[in-house]
């Protein structure tokens, strides 16, 4: 695969899931070792991934992130009562398909983090930075090996909402922090993606200030 089309073309996968395919345990492991040669704090590794595919484990976790959307949205799903064919009622249309589906997709992939640097007052963004500075970038990497595979995702964080109950269902320890939930599983025969439509590069980046010259 071209590394830019790779690159600008690596998309949040919902509807896009085959939910009945078969997923390969052995490629998700191969992805997941490309996603952690990623940089992290000092190269302390202290991560642990989960990857659940018990369906009991997947339904209640699913249960949750329903839970955790509709206390968001009012109680009820909404999307089927949005205009028609307009790009906020796709994009809610294919955010509540997972949220029906959850439990239907074949691995929940939950990366942990283990914060290594002692808190000291004032320290909040520096603290976040470091934390998700650790995280995301072996997500990303994950995300992209999926790609090259034939398998897609996308980052989603509705279940941290009741992350003290996903802690005790999977038995994770007090002192990490869970940074998404990745739904993960094979795309539908023949789908390719394309790149977005983005703010031109003027637009959003700026030279030396905030009310700085475009780069």
């Amino acid at each position: 695969m071209d590394i830019e089309y790779l690159l600008t073309a690596t998309r949040s996968a919902r509807k896009t899931l085959d939910l009945d395919a078969p997923v390969d345990h052995a490629d998700i492991r191969e992805c997941l070792r490309i996603g952690l040669q990623a940089a992290n704090g000092s190269n302390q590794q202290a991560w642990r991934w989960l990857v659940v595919s018990d369906p009991a484990l997947r339904t209640e976790i699913a249960e949750l992130y329903r839970k955790s959307y509709l206390l968001r949205v009012g109680g009820e799903l909404f999307a089927d009562k949005m205009p028609a064919g307009t790009p906020a009622t796709r994009l809610m249309s294919s955010t509540e398909w997972l949220v029906v589906n959850m439990a239907k997709v074949p691995l929940l992939v939950i990366p942990c983090y283990e914060p290594y640097l002692p808190r000291i007052d004032g320290d909040e963004s520096f603290h976040l930075a470091t934390l998700y500075g650790s995280i995301f970038p072996p997500v990303w990497n994950f995300e992209l090996a999926l790609h090259t595979r034939g398998y897609g995702t996308c980052i989603t964080t509705l279940h941290l909402q009741y992350e003290s109950e996903v802690r005790q269902l999977l038995g994770i320890p007090a002192t990490y922090t869970q940074g998404c939930l990745l739904p993960v599983g094979r795309l539908r025969a023949g789908h390719t993606f394309s790149p977005a439509i983005r703010r031109p590069v003027e637009e959003v980046v700026a030279l030396d200030r905030w009310d700085g010259p475009a780069l």
